[in-house]
């Protein structure tokens, strides 16, 4: 047998979006909330002498300098030592304590799209694996259901997605809930892990409430050919499942205020028309320093210090921008969802309409990773309350005769009612409830009830029965 060795050089061409820093900061300022934007501004000016705080809210109008009297020659000889200070602040003791400071943590999106750079799948599905990194909560789980972030044309890739996400680092993530976040880490720990996986399965409930009789004689029954776990075994199992973690995305979280604010609002005008507006009055109105631009002009300094003022001046344009350009986008995507939302803002959450965050972005010409990123986590002042924008999105159901589809969550509201209305002696079926609304003109199925029903935490049919 011989064996050959052979070199070979190919060439092969292929598109990559590298995200440059100035992205990955347009992307971050996107997706902070109203208080979060506001100690990022802040932030900002402490540490860039280029940008200054004026009277007045923020706005989105043209930020000008403002001019420095020619005759302070004094007052630019200042200027110029504040930025030789500043400069000389970046030496060697300041670079120690640069270095010496962790870096900022990534985001689970970006943790997880870094994973999947060295995955190979169809740019379709990366796309929606993209998209889908943005939409887990804090825990590291997928709440959403795909239906609700891509069209039914797409929704094997989006099951495909899931898959790849599914498998990234840290174990759990991408769960669907707390069995199968658990599910998710046990299959990747070595050994037999069969008898821990059926705990979760089946018995979790109790045994997080320590009920390990109940476990065991539950197991006997359902294995009535072989011999019962012993209480030390189901222990065994228990301390096993206790040393998962059930929220893997929480280390990638960052600490946020949890004090809502609203970043939009809507009301009604004097003529009933529907008015959106982005209420930035909390944020401080920036611009960059009309000093240092003037003697960045005027030729001042040395180069090194030129370099530096050019270096913070770009860096004050760019968040000024980076801030005006969320809130031009916040507001196409608000106007946009209200123009559709309407009748729920007027009536009621029976007359949310479907809509998908893809539906958006068509209609506006964006991508939906950028709907999806200016959303999240939002508020919004209504007449009806303060609302997430995410509740104003939903997949639909199907109407018998043709006509536009009903929101799932006017369904699920839908549901709710039934069984509040419902004889607790005699509590309706899922077959049942999904035959009531078929006579509302809803095609819907039994398991979609049960599948409602299950997520709204509503118990079965014999758990309401009254007695």
């Amino acid at each position: 047998m011989s064996i050959s060795l052979r070199q070979n050089l190919n060439m092969r061409l292929e598109q990559k979006l590298k995200l440059t820093p100035q992205m990955i900061q347009s992307i971050e300022i996107l997706l902070l909330p109203q208080l979060a934007l506001e100690e990022r501004i802040m932030a900002e000016v402490e540490s860039n002498p280029a940008l200054e705080i004026v009277d007045g809210p923020a706005g989105d109008e043209d930020v000008r300098p403002q001019a420095l009297d020619q005759g302070e020659r004094d007052d630019q000889e200042w200027l110029l030592k504040r930025a030789r200070r500043n400069l000389d602040e970046d030496g060697p003791s300041k670079m120690a304590a640069l270095e010496a400071t962790p870096e900022r943590a990534p985001v689970l999106a970006e943790h997880l799209v870094e994973q999947l750079r060295f995955v190979e799948m169809d740019p379709d599905v990366r796309e929606i694996a993209h998209e889908i990194g943005w939409q887990l909560d804090r825990r590291g789980y997928l709440t959403v259901p795909l239906t609700d972030l891509v069209h039914e044309e797409r929704l094997e890739h989006a099951e495909e997605a899931l898959e790849h996400i599914r498998r990234c680092d840290p174990a759990g993530i991408g769960a669907r809930d707390l069995k199968d976040c658990l599910l998710l880490q046990l299959a990747r720990e070595p050994g037999d892990n069969s008898f821990e996986m059926e705990l979760i399965r089946d018995h979790l409930d109790d045994c997080l409430r320590n009920r390990l009789p109940a476990v065991q004689q539950a197991l006997a029954a359902k294995h009535p050919d072989r011999a019962a776990p012993s209480i030390e075994r189901i222990q065994e199992g228990v301390e096993v499942i206790a040393r998962l973690d059930p929220k893997p995305g929480l280390p990638f979280a960052a600490d946020t205020n949890h004090i809502v604010v609203p970043d939009s609002m809507v009301e009604q005008d004097e003529e009933g028309r529907w008015v959106v507006s982005i209420p930035d009055g909390r944020l401080p109105k920036v611009e960059v320093s009309g000093e240092y631009q003037q003697i960045l002009d005027s030729g001042a300094g040395d180069p090194k210090e030129k370099a530096y003022l050019k270096e913070k001046i770009g860096s004050a344009r760019f968040i000024i921008d980076a801030v005006a350009q969320r809130r031009r986008t916040l507001l196409r995507i608000v106007t946009e969802i209200i123009k559709h939302q309407q009748a729920f803002l007027e009536q009621g959450v029976e007359n949310l309409r479907p809509l998908l965050r893809q539906d958006i972005a068509d209609r506006i010409g964006m991508h939906v990773a950028t709907v999806s990123r200016a959303v999240k986590d939002k508020y919004i002042q209504t007449p009806r309350g303060v609302l997430r924008l995410a509740d104003f999105f939903s997949n639909g159901i199907a109407s018998q005769d043709g006509g536009e589809a009903e929101s799932s969550k006017s369904v699920r509201l839908k549901i709710h009612k039934l069984i509040e209305a419902e004889d607790k002696k005699n509590p309706l079926s899922d077959q049942e409830l999904a035959d009531i609304l078929a006579k509302d003109n809803l095609d819907i199925s039994r398991r979609t009830v049960t599948k409602y029903r299950i997520a709204d935490g509503i118990p079965s049919t014999r758990q309401r029965r009254v007695f």
